[in-house]
């Protein structure tokens, strides 16, 4: 790799233990490791976060301060570091948000500090910067088994139990390198205020907010839910301009009455989109 920009936005990776407590360092303590790997590395750290408590304004910062950084440098690829917990919220937003620029990039982490006995950190960034050299982009991370994995940025779902990243069964081939996700990636980078989404669990009888938000994300198992207090919402958030999306859908089933009564209330179906997914594209979008 000739030349690599690295971004470091905090997480696990970007952490030391004391006294038995993670935290968070203002500088990565693996900084030095990575100078080794590539003719000429470029940090930048445009915000520094738990990946837990992250705000969708701090991803909004990173994948700004990459592509100004894109412009300007031209790097062979791009390595971000991020914490595990919403990395693969992170990704599906980068993957919408970076592609057209048509410069690979690496989003890894580790689940163990650096600074600990048995961290997987340097092995994902020695494996992610392969992976960069090969033209590759994605997720990188170790498995629970020990060996390192990478899945596409656009078809990631959020860490299991063991902390091993999926990837969506029935992912749509999206081009997210479009013209499409060009103008939207500049018109999220300029916004001064991002789209406000309120998030409906796929629960019986979901929690419903009366207002605070500006588009409304409805996470169900493949048929929508048709709760009697939620489609007559639905219908009036359409008809006053808030936007309403459902996901996961499947791309060929039957569909269900429930999502039927969705759709026909003015609810956006996406099929072939994880929940992950859908939250970036309702964001960005």
């Amino acid at each position: 790799m000739a030349k690599l920009l690295v971004t470091v936005s905090g997480g696990t990776v970007s952490s030391s233990v004391k006294d038995g407590l993670v935290k968070l360092e203002k500088e990565s303590p693996i900084a030095s490791y990575l100078k080794g790997k590539a003719g000429q590395t470029e940090f930048i750290s445009p915000a520094n976060y738990s990946s837990e408590n992250a705000r969708p304004e701090d991803y909004r910062d990173v994948l700004k301060a990459v592509s100004e950084a894109v412009s300007k440098s031209r790097p062979d690829g791009i390595l971000i570091l991020h914490g595990t917990d919403t990395m693969a919220y992170f990704a599906q937003l980068a993957a919408r948000a970076l592609s057209h620029m048509a410069v690979p990039f690496v989003i890894t982490g580790s689940k163990i500090p650096p600074d600990c006995e048995g961290t997987d950190a340097f092995a994902n960034i020695d494996f992610a910067v392969e992976q960069l050299t090969e033209g590759n982009s994605g997720v990188v991370f170790t498995t629970h088994e020990g060996s390192q994995k990478i899945i596409p940025a656009g078809k990631v779902t959020s860490p299991d139990i063991y902390g091993d990243y999926g990837i969506w069964p029935d992912s749509a081939d999206i081009d997210f390198a479009s013209e499409r996700y060009r103008k939207a990636a500049e018109a999220f980078f300029s916004a001064k205020n991002l789209h406000r989404i309120h998030v409906i669990a796929a629960a019986p009888t979901p929690g419903i907010l009366d207002g605070g938000f500006d588009t409304v994300l409805i996470m169900c198992h493949h048929s929508g839910t048709a709760d009697v207090k939620l489609v007559p919402k639905v219908r009036k958030w359409h008809s006053g301009g808030i936007r309403c999306f459902m996901a996961p859908v499947p791309r060929n089933s039957n569909v269900y009455e429930s999502r039927a009564m969705l759709e026909s209330a003015g609810c956006i179906s996406l099929p072939g989109v994880p929940v992950e997914g859908a939250w970036a594209e309702a964001l960005i979008t």
